[in-house]
This record gives structure tokens, sequence and C-alpha cells, in this order.
């Protein structure tokens, strides 16, 4: 390796891995800007529920009360995201956030939800990736990668082909764990936005076992941009055996999901009744294997299309 390669890994090694590299996350008015922007044209494109429907005027209620009572006064001040919800008419098991505030759930993934606190716990977590600026910093991380990346290869003088390999590498596992991390986080805090409201953080736990297909294992993180929702459900389970305080018990939606539907025809009731392991007794109280074969029988139809959120 030659002395100028050797200097320029050194100088972009400082620049775009150390601590005190720039920080080039867009600014809270450029995420405003690209948020209301890209909702507006998430609107025009998908058909999204009208104002009337009663699960967007739940999922408003909820996420007004979110913002206003779990949001500090002072971070909302330094950063005046414009939190919005809105619900889109698909088949799709997934929800998203938008760079400041825009947050949008699919009705695939509400028709897999029985209780509020499934649908507060991956709401939580949605306004967790808003106000933790997940979307900003993954944004900078890439772009110092890439301008890392562009340094050194034209210090060796890559051709094309080089180009075109070191692209996918580096868009694709160099780029994952920074999600995955986000993730995690967005997880925690979802967890502590349903507990601060005095609901169950057993329902986030539900609805990751539902994405996992009811089961563990088989999931591999290596080429995944989510850790595995088998995981995340394990850790939850885990957090909720170590708190010193009982959770009230889930509650019903005030609106009927397909879930719900599913599991009244199936003659199992519509609430879950929180078990030992990660399966739920849907209903009756009666042992957790007179009921798995329902539920995995459920999670087998629902999970059709499982992208997670």
């Amino acid at each position: 390796m030659t002395m100028r390669i050797v200097c320029v890994l050194i100088v972009t090694a400082g620049l775009f891995t150390s601590g005190h590299a720039f920080d080039l996350r867009p600014s809270v008015a450029d995420q405003l800007k690209i948020g209301r922007e890209a909702s507006a044209q998430i609107k025009k494109e998908e058909k999204v529920l009208p104002d009337t429907d009663p699960r967007v005027i739940w999922m408003r209620k909820i996420g007004k009360e979110y913002v206003e009572k779990y949001i500090p006064a002072a971070e909302k001040k330094k950063r005046p995201f414009e939190y919005t919800f809105d619900i889109i008419d698909s088949k799709e098991i997934n929800a998203f956030a938008l760079p400041g505030g825009p947050i949008f759930f699919y009705t695939g993934i509400i028709d897999t939800f029985t209780t509020e606190d499934q649908f507060a716990g991956v709401l939580g977590h949605e306004i967790t990736h808003i106000r933790n600026q997940h979307w900003a910093s993954q944004y900078a991380d890439n772009l110092k990668r890439r301008l890392g990346l562009a340094v050194i290869l034209t210090a060796i003088g890559a051709n094309d082909d080089l180009w075109t390999v070191a692209d996918v590498v580096d868009s694709g596992l160099f780029l994952l764990p920074y999600s995955r991390k986000h993730e995690t986080e967005a997880d925690k805090f979802g967890y502590d936005m349903v507990k601060q409201d005095g609901r169950n953080p057993m329902g986030m736990a539900n609805v990751f076992t539902m994405l996992s297909g009811g089961k563990g294992g088989g999931y591999s993180e290596i080429l995944a941009t989510h850790p595995d929702p088998a995981k995340r459900a394990k850790a939850i389970e885990d957090r909720v055996k170590k708190e010193t305080v009982t959770f009230p018990a889930q509650r019903p939606l005030p609106f009927e999901t397909l879930a719900m539907k599913n599991l009244k025809k199936a003659g199992t009731g519509t609430q879950p009744k929180l078990l030992s392991g990660t399966h739920v007794c849907w209903g009756c109280g009666h042992d957790d294997g007179h009921k798995a074969s329902v539920f995995d029988a459920f999670v087998a139809q629902i999970t059709e299309k499982k992208l997670g959120y």
C-alpha cells in the first residue's frame, strides 16, 4: 500500500468515524419539510382512511395523548415536530414514521390487533423513531460512510466494477446494524410510554410474537433491517418479569378487527389472557396447549405479508 493511500485512510477514518465528526444530520426544519412533502405524496398515491373512521379517531386520540403527556415540553420546544396519525387501507402488515412527525399504519397490521395495548405499543415505537431523530441519524451515518468510501476509492483509482461492489457492501452490511440499533431503542422507549400510560407492555410482546410467526428461531439477523421479532418479544417478556409493579389486563379495542372476528368464529373470545410463554390464550382461560393451535393457525393466516415495524 502506498504512503498516499495510507494517508487517505488515516484522514478519512478521523473525519468519519471519530466522535468529533461533522454532524451531517438534516436539521429539524429540514426534517419537518421532508415529512410534510412525503406525507402529502403518500396521501395522493395511497388510499388513506377518512377522519371519521373509528380506527383513525382512536389512533389520533391516543397519539395526541402520548405526545402531550410523555414528551417533555423542553424537548418539544427544541424539536417542534408535527405529529400526525393516519391509516392506509392495505393488507400490508406494517407501520412507519416519516421524519418530522407523520406516522402511518396499514390496516393490515391493525387487523392483527385485539387490544389497545398492542396498538399503543406500536404507536409508542413509531413516535420514538421521530422524537429520537432516527431517520436523520441514519441519513447522516450513511452519508459519512459514502463520503469516506468515495475518498478512498478515488485515491486508489477504483474502476467502475469496484465502485459497484463497494456500493453493494456499503448499502447492505454496513448500514443494517444502525437500523437494528434504532429499532431496539424504539422498542425500549415505546415500552416506557405504554407503561407510563398505565397499559400492559405485554401487548408489544404479543405483536412481535405474531410477526415471528408465533414461534422462536429460524430468523437470520445478518441481512435483516430489523432485529429478530422473537428476540424482541422475549426481551419485553424478560423486562416485564423484572418489574415490581403489576400491569393491568389488556383492554379490548373499541372497534372490531379481523383478528377479533376470526377469534369469535373460532369460539375463543376476543381478549387475550397472558400466560407464561410467548403464546396467548384467546379468551376462556384454558391452558396454553389447548389454545396454541388456534393461535398458531391464526398467526399463519395473517403473516403471509409479514414485514414487521
